[in-house]
């Protein structure tokens, strides 16, 4: 069975700085340093059958 990859949803975070993007630069220095970095920038597939899996089994708590 050949998985299908999610290829719109496949994006990755750069955390560049650039002359276009100063507004962000203390949240692109705060995630660059943060333990998250990695979750960010890594290029990890996304399958449909995967997605599907988790969101048949997710479930919302609210509390009040």
């Amino acid at each position: 069975m050949d998985l299908a990859l999610k290829t719109p949803h496949h994006y990755l975070c750069t955390l560049e700085k650039t002359s276009q993007n100063t507004t962000f630069l203390y949240v692109i220095d705060s995630l660059s340093s943060s333990k998250y970095k990695n979750l960010l920038t890594y290029n990890a597939p996304i399958y449909l059958d995967t997605q599907r899996e988790f969101w048949k089994n997710a479930k919302l708590e609210v509390k009040d």
